[in-house]
């Protein structure tokens, strides 16, 4: 997982407004699996090029030295444009992440070369975390698709390409639970998430609190009577 939890002063958060006592947790990058299509399109296409570059003036006849030239240098150029557009992508697809602290998450979207928008959700309004590995590609390599869920118009925050997203899950659970117990006024108790495994891995992690509103998540104490926090429920 890409986490510096040891180097929180590094972490460079656009909205931080760090309080009293806040930490930084975590920060979540891409894994690098989301760039594997980009990198053998670009391959292809540059040997697509190069082939051409070198196969052309030796199987068209009557070309002149002008013509040899002109092909030189649209190739060079072709090959400009792919490394220029393996140079936007990538540096796009690596803008994208999460910052977790002991108060908030913030969620950062690369959606330009230089156009990002950054959203922050507060974990008193935390209700649920849902992670999702649905394919065998996902479970071997470890990533997946992590979510998070509150009550607010922006009521959704998704990471694709998670890497460790259970991981993840639980240590946003564990920041949620410890934001709750050191503030009663946000909650009268720290519930732990049930977890709802479907397909390969498809975990939910429901939170509580007092502004809890979804009506169809229930803690484990709900549901189990009087078992221990550190205890979840997953059903059959």
């Amino acid at each position: 997982m890409n986490s510096n939890e040891n180097q929180s002063s590094k972490i460079y958060n656009p909205l931080e407004v760090m309080a009293p006592g806040e930490e930084t947790i975590m920060e979540i990058k891409r894994h690098p699996f989301g760039l594997i299509g980009l990198y053998l399109s670009s391959i292809v296409v540059t040997l697509i090029v190069l082939g051409a570059a070198a196969l052309i003036p030796h199987y068209v006849s009557g070309l002149t030295q002008q013509d040899k030239t002109g092909i030189f240098i649209g190739c060079l150029v072709v090959l400009a444009i792919v490394l220029l557009f393996m140079y936007i992508s990538v540096t796009i697809y690596k803008g994208n992440r999460w910052i977790v602290t002991s108060d908030s998450i913030t969620q950062i979207n690369q959606v330009g070369l230089f156009r990002k928008v950054t959203s922050q959700l507060s974990l008193a309004n935390l209700e649920d975390v849902t992670f999702e590995q649905n394919n065998l590609f996902q479970t071997m390599l470890g990533f997946g698709t992590l979510r998070v869920e509150s009550a607010g118009e922006r009521s959704k925050f998704l990471f694709a390409f998670c890497p460790n997203p259970d991981a993840c899950a639980r240590k946003i659970i564990a920041a949620h639970e410890a934001f709750i117990a050191a503030r009663p006024e946000h909650g009268e108790t720290a519930n732990r998430g049930s977890v709802d495994m479907q397909a390969f891995n498809h975990q939910s992690y429901p939170s509580g609190g007092a502004n809890s509103s979804d009506n169809n998540s229930t803690s484990p104490s709900q549901r189990n009577g009087d078992n221990d926090a550190g205890e979840y429920d997953v059903p059959n």
